[in-house]
């Protein structure tokens, strides 16, 4: 096959997997937790989300990917974080002080996300969710399911469980908790509902 063609089928795919914002919903409603990175609001099935916790510390790992932090212990697993923004190659200075981390998966599969605030668990209406325009060919198709409008906001809907999915998190395995993390975060950990 041509580059040429190949190129030409890799666009189709790509076009056929950013109009599957309906398909996804089936025509349902859904129940998101909406949440900020630079300012721009983003929301994932709640169902994905096990809970929010303020950022522990992280322990870097070396030869991971970029926008892995590192990893953290959450009550005696150890899991890794990965920064949004580094993940969606958004530039921004701000302080890591405020930050919040989101953990999506459990048990093995968990992972904590970094987030600059986590507002609320919300309702979004089926007729308020609309499929990415073809334009924003360069975002990451995967894990971006939609847009959904809420009043004079926009909210980009991500399937964080299939863009972690994507991600080289073997490094994490082999890692040991630090023994006294784990009293600190089993406290902070707030389930959402």
């Amino acid at each position: 096959m041509s580059d040429e063609v190949r190129d030409s089928v890799d666009e189709s795919e790509q076009v056929v997997k950013r109009r599957s914002a309906k398909t996804v919903f089936q025509g349902k409603d859904m129940q998101i937790v909406l949440f900020k990175v630079s300012e721009v609001n983003y929301g994932v099935d709640v169902a994905q989300v096990q809970g929010v916790l303020d950022l522990p510390e992280i322990t870097e790992v070396p030869n991971s990917p970029y926008y892995v932090e590192g990893v953290t212990n959450l009550r005696g697993e150890v899991i890794p974080v990965i920064d949004l923004k580094k993940r969606f190659n958004i530039s921004d200075k701000s302080s890591k002080e405020d930050l919040k981390m989101m953990v999506i998966g459990q048990g093995k599969e968990a992972v904590g996300i970094t987030v600059d605030a986590v507002m609320e668990v919300m309702d979004i209406a089926n007729e308020d969710i609309e499929d990415i325009p073809d334009i924003l060919s360069n975002v990451e198709v995967d894990s971006v399911l939609g847009v959904a409008k809420q009043k004079e906001d926009l909210i980009i809907l991500l399937d964080l469980m299939k863009m972690v999915g994507s991600t080289d998190l073997s490094f994490a395995d082999s890692m040991t908790p630090e023994p006294d993390a784990t009293a600190t975060l089993d406290q902070t950990v707030s389930p959402v509902q």
